[in-house]
């Protein structure tokens, strides 16, 4: 999807409402990952290049619609500037424009704070036109939220995409509907619940599909494996037999475990061990995938020239449950940079498992969006894009 992006715009002297995820991880006093605000850093210099003025706005947390200090984006205006490697002025109240000049770059008080703007209330939306000529999204990860900010805006001001926006749809456009086969996603994660409309989809789309972590116990339940105490949506095995014959029906290998890493507790690491998926006792549990699987999953990958990942394939926060994880991310990774595949991960949690050890760099595209990278893989219109789509197509 080619939206009207920010480079298309006459941005000399205008002020540019710039909407922004700098809803990041924040402990004791510190910004714990900066991934989000490296991300929008072309959008903002190119805007300042132009001869624009960036009003940047963000939610931080979820403070429900009341001040809460504890969310203030203030917190996080030094970083953000040794990062942009500009001053910034602080508007800590969006009802107040006294300070505002055109010049430099703004930064607005936590957009969540007013009720206004998840509600997309009409009046809030008039509110935060005020602060720009124009308006710009860069927040792909909230593009599945219909607020004031991403969605009411654009009925008020000529409206853009910006780059990493139009960047994340143009990556996974081209992973989706690419010519680019064998394809394969990778799905792992907790439930199949969450992910039905994704598994679905992905079935029409990709050539094979690898499902593991503890929603892949739920499939090896509907194939007729016992399980033992595993963490299983009963509710959930004939949507795991459905998904299975729309899979058949349009030729999708589904790759499920082979064996698995067992445990009789998760904290219990000296009592895991590998074992054959027919022979898991009833009183162990799968926490990982084994090593015949990870082979079984590297003959797949290696074959494949394109490849989807989200949701890790293990109890990852758990060693030696993360194992999975990690030896399929290097398999990714060594294959991306081989050029032999190309690569997107998406999803807090792949991100979180795969960082710490340095593979997460090596992939040939990182989607900081979570519930938004999930929706548009499920093939939803997301209201943030559908927004912009239809604000340039003169029908919003």
């Amino acid at each position: 999807m080619q939206l009207h992006d920010i480079r298309s715009a006459e941005l000399d002297g205008k002020r540019v409402l710039l909407r922004v995820d700098f809803n990041v991880p924040f402990f004791e006093g510190k910004i714990s990952d900066t991934t989000r605000i490296q991300k929008t850093l072309p959008t903002i210099q190119y805007i300042l290049e132009q001869g624009g003025y960036p009003v940047i706005a963000s939610h931080f947390g979820r403070p429900k619609g009341q001040f809460n200090l504890e969310f203030s984006l203030s917190q996080l205006v030094e970083t953000i500037e040794s990062i942009i490697q500009e001053k910034i002025i602080f508007f800590s109240d969006i009802y107040n424009q006294a300070k505002l000049a055109k010049k430099g770059i703004s930064l607005l008080e936590n957009l969540r704070f007013y009720s206004g703007e998840t509600d997309n209330d009409a009046s809030f939306s008039r509110q935060l036109a005020c602060w720009g000529d124009i308006y710009c999204n860069d927040a792909f990860s909230v593009c599945h939220r219909s607020h004031a900010s991403m969605v009411g805006i654009t009925k008020i001001l000529p409206s853009y995409a910006g780059i990493h926006l139009q960047n994340e749809i143009n990556q996974i456009d081209a992973l989706l509907g690419g010519n680019n086969h064998p394809s394969m996603a990778i799905i792992g994660g907790a439930k199949i619940s969450t992910k039905i409309a994704v598994l679905m989809n992905l079935t029409q789309k990709m050539d094979t599909l690898i499902i593991g972590g503890a929603m892949g116990n739920t499939f090896l339940k509907a194939t007729g494996h016992k399980v033992g105490t595993s963490l299983v949506e009963s509710d959930h095995v004939e949507t795991a037999n459905k998904i299975l014959q729309l899979a058949k029906e349009n030729s999708c290998q589904i790759a499920l475990p082979i064996d698995a890493c067992v445990s009789d507790n998760i904290n219990h690491a000296s009592n895991a061990r590998n074992t054959d998926i027919n022979s898991i006792n009833e009183f162990e549990a799968i926490f990982d995938v084994g090593p015949k699987s990870i082979e079984s999953f590297r003959k797949i990958i290696c074959s494949s020239k394109t490849v989807i990942w989200n949701g890790p394939l293990g109890a990852f926060e758990y060693v030696p449950f993360n194992k999975a994880t990690l030896e399929v991310g290097k398999i990714v990774a060594e294959n991306t940079q081989s050029g032999k595949i190309q690569s997107i991960v998406g999803g807090g949690d792949t991100i979180a498992a795969l960082s710490p050890h340095n593979i997460i760099n090596e992939m040939g595209y990182v989607s900081t969006a979570g519930g938004a990278f999930i929706e548009y893989l499920e093939g939803n219109p997301l209201p943030g894009i559908e927004a912009l789509r239809l604000r340039n197509e003169g029908t919003l």
